[in-house]
């Protein structure tokens, strides 16, 4: 009879030699050994590398998906999504789609709660997420206040037809102004008001109903795009002094900004009119279009006005 082999007591070993072996592993053998227990995944983070990982969530009907990349050679793991009638289901699979590991709950938020603990605490990622039509107000209100409770950084938060209300969309605009991306396009009521300060500054903010918005106060984001996809009647920028300020602004002050266009299509708003007796160089002016070039006075860079029917756009070219 041959003799039985004992199990390696791996967490045994010296922290260097451990080290040294979980870059052997795959990601996902060391997710599942961080899952086998608290003192498993406190040990695991420990070993693991810092501001290595980064953590995906997309919620949509037709495409959900949990996704932990690293950098390194290590490939990501995938999360599975199952809705499974009374339970929501996020689960970590082999190739015959055997369970190694599961979180569940009555509703999605529930196991996306737990697996965001858990990996926040391993694995402390970055944050990617989008909320999409899946998405209600209860679940996107459960999940944003957590991400701050596990002080996990968001790089991207982008919001494509969910359901949340003017008080969250304000919440949005208050608690991440400083992410590298924001999008806001979800339904806004006609009346939202806001007023964003010289610390909002997102890279790249695109905002799809931005009826509301005074174009002059993102001047300290580095790309902007507005769009009107609801049509609103009156958007703040049909006030040609709302266009005329940002020019003024870009001039004036020391601002980031290097991209910001406005689209009112399907309207038709005659953004040539912004340019009319302003006293700026025109550079190009057709039957639909007008260009001027204007000048930064504290440091002599240089943007191109674009101006065209349902068109606006300001752009930094030197």
């Amino acid at each position: 009879m041959s003799k039985v082999s004992k199990p390696l007591p791996l967490f045994r070993l010296p922290t260097l030699l451990l080290t040294k072996i979980i870059r052997y592993m795959d990601l996902q053998e060391i997710l599942l050994i961080s899952l086998a227990s608290k003192k498993s995944g406190f040990i695991m983070r420990s070993l693991l590398p810092r501001n290595w990982f980064n953590l995906k969530l997309l919620f949509y009907i037709k495409e959900t998906e949990i996704v932990l990349g690293a950098k390194g050679p290590w490939a990501p793991v995938r999360v599975k999504y199952e809705n499974g009638g009374d339970l929501f289901k996020l689960q970590i699979t082999q190739r015959l789609e055997n369970v190694f590991y599961q979180w569940a709950g009555p509703q999605l938020q529930d196991p996306v709660k737990l697996l965001l603990t858990h990996f926040a605490t391993v694995f402390n990622p970055t944050i990617s997420i989008y909320f999409g039509d899946i998405c209600n107000q209860e679940f996107v209100m459960d999940v944003l206040p957590l991400l701050k409770q596990l002080n996990l950084s968001v790089k991207v938060l982008k919001f494509w037809d969910a359901q949340i209300s003017p008080e969250t969309y304000k919440y949005v605009l208050d608690e991440y102004r400083e992410v590298s991306e924001l999008w806001l396009f979800c339904k806004i009521s006609s009346d939202f008001e806001y007023r964003a300060g010289p610390d909002f500054r997102v890279d790249n903010f695109r905002v799809g109903e931005g009826h509301w918005m005074h174009l002059e106060d993102f001047v300290n984001c580095k790309e902007v795009a507005v769009y009107n996809h609801h049509q609103h009647k009156q958007p703040k920028y049909a006030n040609l002094e709302e266009p005329r300020a940002l020019i003024r602004k870009w001039i004036e002050s020391e601002c980031q900004l290097e991209l910001f266009t406005v689209s009112s299509f399907p309207d038709k708003f005659d953004f040539r009119l912004v340019l009319q007796g302003q006293g700026l160089r025109t550079i190009e002016q057709t039957f639909s279009s007008h260009s001027v070039e204007i000048i930064r006075r504290s440091d002599g860079k240089k943007a191109l006005v674009t101006c065209k029917w349902g068109f606006f756009e300001l752009k930094v070219i030197d």
